[in-house]
C-alpha cells in the first residue's frame, strides 16, 4: 500500500468517526477529586493453540503460554503480554527447539488526568499519550555474496508512539483507539533499523454479548494493527524489494467464555501481509504465506 493510500484510507477513517461522533453523548472520566478512583490491576495465565498462524515469512502451528495483565494506576493504564512459544516442547510445533518469544508492553498516560480537566468530545471519554513495544525473537533473512538467500538467528524491537483515545463506538461500546509513529530499534538486520519509519493504527475492544449467572458472560473481544508508509521496500536492498512490503494487517475477532476464574475462547484472526512481507513469493525454495485465517483456541486462569 503507498503512502498516499494510506492517508486517504486513514482520512476516511477520522470522518467516520466524526459522523458517529454526531449520534453520540458520552459520560467523561472524572479526576476533579481522586485520580486512584478508577484503580485496578489483573492477570491472565493462558494456554493456546494456534493454527495457521502468520509472522515471518511462512505459516506455522504452536502451542504456546501466554501471560497477560494490565489495569490502571492513577492517570497511568497498561496493558501487555508476554508469549513462550512451544511450551510443550513438542516436535509436532512448527517453533521446535526454537527459542522464540513475543512481548508487547503498552502503557497510556491520561491527558485527562495529568491537566485534571474534562476533554471528553463527542464519542471520545478520554485522550492518552500512547506508547507500546515490542520485542521478538526469531529468524532473519538476507541475501549472501552469491545472492543466496541465508537464515541466520536474529530479533526484533520497535517502538511506537503516539496519542489514543477511549471512543464510544455503536454497539461495540468503549474502544481504545491510538494512532502511533513506528521507531524501529532492531528488525532481524533490515534497512530500516534505528529509524523512525512508518505509522501503526490500533484499536482493540470487549464487547459482553450475553451476561450468565453469576460472573458468568460471552464476549465478543478483539484488536486490529494496520501498520503502514514503512521505507523497507523503498530501500535500495535487493532482498527486501523482491520480498518485503511498506505495510502490515492483523485483526483478531474473539467469541469468550468468562467465568469468575476460568474461560475459554475462540479468536480468527485476519491477515495481510503479516510483518511486512510478500504473499506467494518463493523464498529458499517455499513460497511465503503472510496472507489469509489463522486459528487460535485458549483456555485461561484468570488471578
Amino acid at each position: 500500500m503507498c503512502k498516499v493510500d494510506g492517508l486517504r484510507a486513514f482520512r476516511r477513517l477520522a470522518g467516520f468517526c466524526l459522523l458517529i461522533g454526531m449520534a453520540c453523548s458520552v459520560q467523561a472520566e472524572d479526576y476533579s477529586e481522586d485520580t486512584r478512583k478508577y484503580d485496578h490491576l489483573w492477570m491472565n495465565w493462558h494456554l493456546y493453540r494456534g493454527i495457521d498462524q502468520r509472522g515471518g515469512p511462512y505459516k506455522f502451528d504452536d502451542t504456546y503460554f501466554e501471560i497477560e495483565f494490565g489495569g490502571r494506576s492513577g492517570i497511568v493504564a497498561i496493558y501487555g503480554y508476554v508469549d513462550i512459544l512451544d511450551i510443550l516442547g513438542s516436535s509436532h510445533s512448527d517453533k521446535n527447539k526454537q527459542d522464540n518469544f513475543f512481548a508487547k508492553v503498552s502503557p497510556r498516560i491520561s491527558l485527562d488526568g495529568l491537566f485534571g480537566k474534562d476533554l471528553a468530545i463527542g464519542p471520545i471519554v478520554e485522550w492518552y499519550l500512547s506508547f507500546t513495544l515490542n520485542a521478538m525473537d526469531g529468524d532473519k533473512y538476507e541475501l549472501d555474496e552469491n545472492d543466496k538467500v541465508i537464515d541466520k538467528n536474529g530479533g526484533g524491537q520497535n517502538l511506537w508512539v503516539g496519542f489514543g483515545a477511549d471512543v464510544m463506538v455503536p454497539w461495540l461500546g468503549k474502544t481504545g483507539v491510538d494512532f502511533y509513529k513506528r521507531y524501529v530499534y532492531d528488525n532481524y538486520g533490515a534497512s530500516n533499523e534505528r529509524s523512525w519509519d512508518g505509522y501503526v493504527l490500533h484499536a482493540n475492544w470487549f464487547k459482553p454479548l450475553k451476561m450468565l449467572d453469576g460472573d458468568r458472560m460471552i464476549a465478543f473481544q478483539g484488536y486490529f494493527d494496520w501498520e503502514f508508509d514503512s521505507k523497507i521496500p523503498k530501500n535500495e536492498n535487493a532482498f527486501e524489494k523482491a520480498y518485503r512490503t511498506d505495510d502490515s494487517f492483523q485483526a483478531y475477532l474473539g467469541l469468550w467464555y468468562h467465568d469468575k476464574h476460568w474461560g475459554a475462547g475462540y479468536g480468527a484472526k485476519l491477515y495481510h501481509h503479516m510483518t511486512q512481507w510478500k504473499n506467494g513469493e518463493v523464498l529458499n525454495g517455499k513460497k511465503t504465506d503472510s496472507n489469509g485465517v489463522g486459528h487460535y483456541f485458549n483456555v485461561f486462569y484468570r488471578f
